[in-house]
């Protein structure tokens, strides 16, 4: 039989997680705005918005955004739904990281790639470095928006003999991990074809 208050707590946990991750998604993108109003105003982010030009430029900051707006509003909740905030934490940091290493190399390679797309297939040089970054960072910043930082420190299966729930040993990495080797899966193709650019010129 299932037990109507654990239901209703659950139900609420996901109630809250929705509201948050909705929350993040909107502060993300009102922040990416303002960030795009201040390249007209900041040398440095003017220079960036060139160098990784306006789509890479947008990419990077909602990624840089995103993941701490939801590091932020998902470790509130994190502990009272049996998330270990500390690890939720250093998973914030290695996506950071994460985005930091890609904007690098962004920074380095963007000033090869042309202004604007070439009537070829697939928009030739530039249209290779839009997917690589289209591939390799927004699907981590959806995973910090809605909480996937954050791993769970139980189980959800009652234990046999106390009828609590089983603790576990989180995998902190596990879900940054996956989606990032997955988004690198996609996006290693039209890098390597942007980096061949780069050392051909």
């Amino acid at each position: 039989m299932i037990d109507s208050s654990s239901s209703t707590t659950a139900t609420r946990r996901l109630d809250a997680q929705i509201a948050l991750s909705v929350l993040a998604l909107i502060l993300t993108v009102g922040g990416t705005v303002w960030l795009g109003e201040l390249a007209d105003e900041v040398p440095v982010l003017r220079e960036a918005y060139s160098r990784w030009h306006g789509v890479g430029y947008v990419l990077i900051c909602a990624f840089m955004v995103a993941v701490l707006v939801g590091a932020v509003l998902h470790s509130v909740r994190a502990g009272r739904a049996g998330r270990s905030v500390r690890l939720g934490w250093v998973n914030a940091a290695l996506v950071l990281a994460y985005g930091a290493l890609v904007a690098l190399l962004a920074w380095y390679l963007g000033p090869e790639v042309p202004q604007h797309f070439s009537g070829g297939r697939g928009g030739g040089v530039k249209g290779s470095y839009v997917a690589w970054l289209v591939a390799v960072l927004p699907w981590l910043a959806f995973v910090a928006c809605f909480g996937g930082l954050f791993p769970k420190t139980h189980s959800d299966l009652p234990s046999a003999d106390k009828g609590r729930t089983q603790p576990v040993q989180p995998k902190f990495y596990r879900v940054p991990l996956l989606t990032a080797v997955v988004s690198w899966c996609l996006g290693i193709l039209p890098f390597l074809f942007v980096l061949l650019a780069f050392t051909l010129r």
